[in-house]
């Protein structure tokens, strides 16, 4: 019989840093958290940083949501397992 190893505490692990990264993005520095257009400078950049910070939250806002969703995964595989693993245990003290 194949013996079917699970890396829990390895998938535990990546719950966590994928929580890390998550709060990390949520951190994420924009020209209004930073500072104001006069410390642009040049007044004809300020389209161009404006652009470019829509930009940069809106992939932020991928990132935070494949991060989202693979925690969930990873979260949804160690259940499904402890629950496949209390079944077995349970039949075999039957």
């Amino acid at each position: 019989m194949a013996r079917i190893r699970i890396p829990g505490d390895e998938l535990t692990e990546i719950i966590t840093v994928l929580t890390r990264i998550r709060d990390r993005l949520d951190r994420v520095a924009n020209l209004d958290s930073v500072g104001t257009e006069d410390d642009v400078g040049d007044r004809n950049l300020i389209d161009g940083v404006r652009d470019f910070d829509g930009a940069w939250r809106s992939g932020h806002r991928r990132v935070q949501e494949n991060t989202d969703t693979f925690r969930e995964m990873v979260d949804g595989i160690l259940e499904n397992f402890r629950k496949a693993d209390e079944e077995t245990t349970a039949a075999l003290d039957e």
